[in-house]
């Protein structure tokens, strides 16, 4: 009913019913949006919960691995110093022996002449005290056969 108790003309119901209408479908995003807004409100307190036990697990954590990867690191340098070391050592004996095996060789040169020239001497000599002997035998003969003549004429 309208006012002084007539009856509403339809157009006014029809108006009134559109208003409603359009007022409740203006509503409806505004509850939504509220609606919405609590949830995100939810869930970026969730988000940032989730962050912060990360945040509490994960800085220590990689905290840890920045301090291996510094210990690796000073390792790896100790490592290739002493290999280094070892490199250098090995270079400098590798010289020693090279050059102790050169003497050796130039000594076992030089003793392969003095052997060759002790052999020709001991050879020479061998040869002489030959030529000695024979020589001494020959006169040993000859002494004999002097003793032996002697000996029959004065018999």
């Amino acid at each position: 009913m309208g006012v002084g108790g007539r009856p509403m003309p339809w157009t006014d119901v029809v108006v009134a019913i559109s208003t409603a209408i359009i007022a409740v479908l203006l509503a409806l995003p505004a509850v939504a949006s509220f609606f919405l807004f609590r949830e995100l409100r939810r869930a970026v307190a969730l988000l940032e919960r989730a962050a912060d036990t990360l945040q509490q697990e994960i800085v220590p954590a990689v905290q840890s691995v920045r301090g291996v990867v510094e210990q690796a690191t000073q390792v790896a340098g100790t490592v290739r110093g002493e290999l280094e070391a070892v490199v250098d050592t090995s270079r400098d004996l590798r010289g020693r022996v090279k050059r102790a095996a050169d003497a050796a060789q130039a000594r076992l040169s030089d003793l392969e002449t003095l052997l060759d020239v002790v052999y020709e001497e001991v050879e020479d000599t061998a040869l002489d005290v030959a030529s000695a002997l024979r020589t001494t035998r020959r006169g040993v003969g000859m002494f004999s056969a002097m003793k032996r003549a002697f000996l029959r004429r004065g018999r």
